[in-house]
């Protein structure tokens, strides 16, 4: 078979060409060649004149098999408003070839009882016409033909019954118009059919009930499309197709209950757009499929009942839509998928109760999912590598299904404004900013891997209403650190503090809830220090002497009575301290410590240094034994002594009853 061809050379031979038991006297010899002007192929067909191709057409069987046929003795039809019928024909191995005039076969009716065969034909014509052109028999056959032509077409053909091939078929230019095309219940299939270049155009095509392939189909670069094609109700296969750099369109069309299957088939650079594509109810398989890098769009699409697998897909340097798609029961399968670099929206998407699995996944870009809702199944982003990428799922309702972004590599991860009504595995290995913000937790939420260590570098739940319980390792996950390092006001470092201390206390995590506490009161105070500030600046002073009592008071003493340890040694440094003053000011200032007991020279008369240590202990403990009294300025430290140990000794109660208590 002669597959392409740049030109050719007709030779008539005075040579006897018998097909079958019919003869004819002379025979055409055709030689093909290519670009290169070098020989491919030879080929011989009968030679036949107008008259006896009228005759042909005018008998009951029409039968044009391998005959040269050019438009000097093709017959004319008449005129006419109806299609002229042909009861039997065939043209299977025929040259048409009508060079730079039209082949126009749209005015005829053929009702083959057997198959009609065009197999191993060539047309060649400026444009090849079919329009039109109605079939009623068994099966249609253009296997193996070779159509040359700026212009292909097949619109508006009806094939009333049986089934279509085109087989193997070449096309080797120009445009394919299949448009309003209309079969019956029989089997479409272009296997291995070569649309070499120029635009390939099923628009409103109906494949009716039958199975439609086009696998291992080649298109050009061109423009494909498949808009408002109805496609049967068993099977559709592009398996292995390669659409070539053209937009492809299969934009409303509507692929009822068979199966869809897109395996392995390859995109080029073009737009893909399945914008309201019905896939039916049936199983849609895009596994494997190369996407190229143009825009691949989804949006407002119907996935039906059946499971979507994208698994090992590839998508190149383009942007990915299902905004407003919807998917109804069936799982979605995007396992080890690459999304290439771009965008990926799943805006007011609709899930059904299927898992959704994006395990594996590889992506650069932006990942959005926003407003959408799921149903009951799983929702799976384990061991994904979003290292150069920012998932942002906003305003989401989650269902009742598992979620779990396991051992997953992320740049950002938001889950702002969403509900977590069920578990949410959030154990990533990486991620440099997790949003947790606004969110409602009604469950588990889980931040706290145990095999390995997980390397968040900012968190924020700030706004989160917890409901539920958070499992977060204070110390292995660094969360002071982690909020701290946030852009955000001090205000909402304290909201988030403040969760955490109520969250820790509910799971007993009372060591954690203590740190966590302090850091609430810490951020507490300084977002007030801020409030007063901004709203009476001519007070900063003030206000920051405020602050600063507080900050010694109430946390370095004892860190807001959560350290008891802590706070006994500052009664200890406190003890010290006003003894080293009463022995400073008994030696260089008019200050006593004197005994009531005996005169200054009896030799049971303490040293300055110890009756210095011992008198602020007794004062410190308010024991008060009056045996040793204090004299001028040192009565007003004794005074602040005994108040500051009483205060003291009260703090460390309240904290070591807190921590027995716990």
């Amino acid at each position: 078979m002669i597959r392409s061809y740049k030109t050719i050379k007709i030779s008539i031979i005075e040579k006897e060409f018998i097909r079958d038991s019919e003869k004819f006297q002379k025979t055409v010899l055709v030689q093909f060649f290519g670009a290169n002007q070098a020989q491919i192929g030879t080929k011989e067909y009968a030679f036949i004149d107008s008259a006896a191709l009228k005759n042909i057409f005018q008998s009951k069987h029409v039968n044009l098999d391998q005959l040269y046929i050019t438009p000097e003795n093709f017959p004319e039809a008449e005129s006419t408003e109806n299609l002229i019928h042909l009861p039997c024909f065939s043209a299977e191995n025929t040259f048409f070839n009508f060079e730079e005039k039209e082949f126009n076969f749209s005015k005829y009716f053929l009702e083959n009882k057997n198959t009609l065969k065009f197999n191993y034909s060539l047309f060649s014509a400026k444009e090849i016409s079919f329009y039109g052109t109605a079939f009623k028999t068994p099966e249609v056959d253009f296997e193996y033909c070779l159509f040359n032509a700026e212009k292909t077409n097949f619109a508006k053909t009806r094939f009333h019954s049986g089934n279509l091939s085109f087989k193997n078929a070449i096309f080797t230019q120009g445009i394919k118009d299949f448009a309003d095309m209309h079969l019956g219940r029989g089997f479409l299939n272009l296997q291995n059919v070569e649309f070499t270049g120029g635009e390939v155009n099923f628009t409103g095509a109906n494949f009716n009930s039958g199975r439609t392939s086009f696998k291992i189909t080649r298109f050009g670069n061109g423009k494909v499309d498949f808009s408002r094609v109805k496609f049967g109700k068993d099977e559709t296969s592009f398996e292995q197709t390669e659409f070539g750099n053209g937009d492809v369109s299969f934009r409303s069309a509507e692929f009822k209950n068979g199966k869809v299957n897109f395996t392995s088939a390859k995109f080029g650079t073009g737009e893909k757009s399945f914008v309201g594509t019905n896939f039916g109810n049936g199983s849609i398989v895009f596994k494997n499929t190369e996407f190229g890098n143009g825009k691949t769009s989804f949006r407002t699409a119907d996935f039906g009942e059946g499971t979507i697998d994208f698994h090992f897909a590839s998508f190149g340097k383009c942007d990915l839509v299902f905004d407003n798609a919807t998917f109804k029961d069936g799982d979605i399968d995007f396992k080890a998928s690459n999304f290439g670099e771009g965008k990926v929206s799943f805006r007011r998407t609709k899930f059904g109760n299927g898992d959704l699995i994006f395990e594996g996944v590889t992506f650069k870009g932006n990942f959005l999912i926003s407003d959408s809702e799921l149903g009951n199944g799983e929702f799976n982003f384990e061991e994904t590598d979003f290292r150069e990428a920012d998932i942002t799922i906003h305003n989401v309702d989650f269902g009742i299904g598992k979620v779990s972004f396991f051992k997953s590599k992320l740049r950002k991860l938001s889950l702002n404004n969403s509900q977590l009504n069920n578990y949410f595995d959030l154990r990533v290995m990486e991620c440099q900013y997790l949003d947790l913000s606004n969110t409602v937790v009604k469950d588990i939420l889980d931040i706290n891997p145990v095999e390995f260590l997980s390397n968040i570098s900012e968190l924020n739940i700030s706004g989160m209403r917890l409901l539920g319980r958070l499992y977060l390792d204070w110390h292995e996950s660094s969360v002071k650190e982690l909020i701290y390092n946030q852009k955000t006001p001090t205000r909402s470092k304290k909201e988030q503090f403040r969760i955490l201390k109520e969250n820790y206390s509910v799971t007993g995590q009372y060591s954690y809830e203590d740190e966590a506490y302090v850091e609430f009161k810490r951020t507490e105070a300084l977002a007030l220090l801020e409030d007063h500030n901004h709203k009476n600046p001519k007070l900063k002073l003030w206000h920051y002497l405020q602050y600063s009592f507080k900050w010694l008071v109430f946390d370095k003493m004892g860190k807001f009575a959560t350290d008891p340890m802590r706070v006994l040694t500052t009664m200890v440094i406190t003890y010290f301290l006003f003894s080293f003053a009463y022995i400073l000011l008994g030696k260089f200032g008019h200050a006593h410590i004197i005994s009531s007991l005996f005169p200054e020279t009896d030799p049971r008369i303490l040293s300055n240094v110890d009756r210095s240590f011992y008198h602020s202990i007794v004062t410190f403990l308010t024991i008060g034994y009056g045996d040793y009294y204090p004299n001028g300025v040192i009565r007003w430290l004794s005074g602040i002594e005994g108040f500051v140990g009483l205060f003291e000794m009260s703090y460390f109660t309240v904290a070591f009853v807190r921590k027995i208590l716990r």
